[in-house]
């Protein structure tokens, strides 16, 4: 009897086990599209516009409200890119969803939406994804393990200088290296961020390890896209 019982609760348990690791809750409803889009993966040439086009005619987003959350990027060593993640949020049927972009180094696109509770500020996707498309990623240095690259969005007063030699304006498909630019705009604003992936650190517990700032890094770029250029409150050129 009590192997009978000791049966049943060991069900019950793997039953609900099974049951919640299944559950979405109802705020949090995905859906993972069936067609994925093969995209052109050619050298220096990362198909960002064509993803955009793939996540429009694939995902019924109003594109008016769509705002960018993340994007990441990895080149390997010779300017191919590895895999591309991109995130915005965009209404669907007048409510909030999350979209998202995965990309192969093959050119697979495997695309997916997830119900949100709202959506945040942001630049729109598109003016980042072209500021980030109008790069010469020929004449970028990769290294020996490649390079990543990141948008970041940024909401507060900032000030950079060329200290270092490391940033950039992107304009008419060029990098024009710049001496100072600051913000102080109520306006969301962002940064295309590239730097060397690194070969991997052994940390000791406990040691006091202090990450440099990104425009501290001489090894790294960081790049304002013309819309960027334009809502600074002082651009000097090098």
């Amino acid at each position: 009897m009590k192997t009978r019982w000791l049966i049943l609760g060991i069900v019950i348990v793997m039953a609900f086990v099974l049951w919640r690791a299944s559950y979405v809750p109802p705020g949090y409803e995905t859906i993972h599209y069936d067609t994925v889009p093969v995209l052109p993966a050619e050298q220096y040439n990362p198909p960002l516009l064509d993803m955009w086009e793939a996540m429009e005619g694939e995902i019924p987003f109003d594109n008016q409200t769509a705002r960018l959350s993340l994007f990441d990027m990895r080149f390997d060593a010779n300017g191919s890119f590895t895999v591309i993640q991109f995130i915005f949020f965009a209404d669907l049927e007048g409510e909030p969803w999350a979209h998202s972009a995965f990309v192969l180094r093959n050119g697979s696109a495997y695309l997916s939406s997830q119900r949100i509770d709202f959506c945040p500020s942001g630049p729109h996707p598109l003016g980042v994804l072209a500021a980030v498309d109008s790069i010469p990623f020929d004449k970028i240095p990769y290294g020996e393990r490649g390079m990543n690259l990141n948008v970041f969005v940024h909401e507060e007063n900032r000030t950079y200088d060329d200290t270092h030699g490391n940033i950039y304006a992107a304009l008419d498909g060029t990098l024009r290296p710049l001496k100072f630019i600051s913000f102080a705009t109520p306006e969301v604003w962002h940064t295309v961020e590239i730097y060397p992936i690194r070969e991997p650190v052994n940390v000791v517990p406990n040691e006091n390890r202090t990450a440099p700032r990104i425009d501290e890094n001489p090894e790294a770029l960081i790049v304002f896209a013309p819309r960027e250029i334009g809502l600074a409150e002082m651009v000097v050129y090098a």
